[in-house]
């Protein structure tokens, strides 16, 4: 049997002192999605969904609270501001901007914390474990900084590829798919979580292709229904900035950004311990090993 490496687990110490109906638990949960070796998009989805319908609270909680809220505080303001835009002196246009920056940013904060929070309760009860949300946010607090500046590292690598050409750059996506799972879990510090998750995609890029292509359709898919019911009910330009206040807008910003911001953020530590799983082992009979 291969070895498990459990400098991967940052509490492997505290499970040694598990007990064996404790490990039987653990054994169980790791059956129900082991990979055996392979990759499966199917099962990914599974405990992605899994994962929200067990702990609601978790998981939707976080995603409305760093997620679908932020983004609909800033519609708000940003449609309270366009009224007058034009007789708007410079120094209040200049505040406004300021305002508008600062939103942006810590909407991009609270979505990293977001990410972090529910990688770990994923990967927690992965573990077969229960997180709940006070002890995820108090561990996703510590690495929402590092998922910022490894989001910014990750765009800028992503622009960079699709300069150059669109199939680099859409498989630095695949590449890097795992990164901030990577981060959260294994503590690989910013630039080696990148080659983590170089090294764990390795093999199963094209699936993962796939699998992205299926959250972006989704997004899109939501968005397609919202535009259709802004046609049938008048709101034509609903998207528009003159109608970005209204009730039919925020509800679109809301419900597009709680579904696909929950979506992503389950998917990418779901692919992750999928593809550890998969390359690594982590069935069932190797978790009883460790924690024995």
């Amino acid at each position: 049997m291969q070895a498990v490496n459990t400098g991967h687990w940052p509490y492997a110490n505290a499970h040694s002192q598990m007990n064996a109906g404790e490990i039987s638990g653990v054994a169980t949960v790791a059956n129900e999605f082991a990979g055996g070796g392979t990759v499966s998009i199917g099962r990914i989805f599974s405990r992605a969904f899994s994962f929200m319908a067990k702990y609601p609270l978790l998981t939707f909680g976080s995603a409305t609270l760093f997620g679908a809220l932020p983004a609909v505080l800033s519609q708000l303001f940003m449609a309270s501001q366009l009224g007058d835009s034009g007789s708007r002196s410079t120094a209040a246009m200049s505040g406004f901007l300021a305002v508008q920056f600062f939103l942006v940013i810590l909407s991009f904060i609270l979505n990293s914390l977001m990410q972090a929070v529910i990688t770990r309760g994923l990967i927690t009860a992965h573990e077969g474990r229960h997180p709940t949300l006070g002890q995820c946010l108090s561990e996703g607090l510590r690495f929402t900084i590092p998922i910022v500046f490894l989001t910014i590292l990750w765009w800028f690598g992503l622009v960079l590829g699709l300069l150059l050409l669109v199939i680099p750059g859409l498989m630095l996506i695949c590449m890097w798919s795992v990164a901030t799972p990577a981060l959260v879990e294994e503590r690989t510090g910013i630039i080696n979580a990148f080659d983590r998750s170089q090294q764990l995609t390795k093999g199963h890029r094209w699936k993962i292709f796939g699998l992205l292509l299926v959250v972006l359709i989704t997004y899109y898919l939501i968005t397609a229904v919202f535009a259709l019911i802004g046609f049938t009910t008048g709101e034509v330009s609903f998207f528009s900035e003159r109608e970005s206040g209204s009730a039919l807008a925020l509800i679109a910003t809301a419900i597009s950004g709680l579904a696909f911001g929950l979506l992503w953020a389950t998917i990418q530590p779901s692919l992750f311990v999928e593809l550890r799983d998969a390359q690594e082992g982590g069935g069932a009979g190797e978790l009883a090993e460790v924690f024995s």
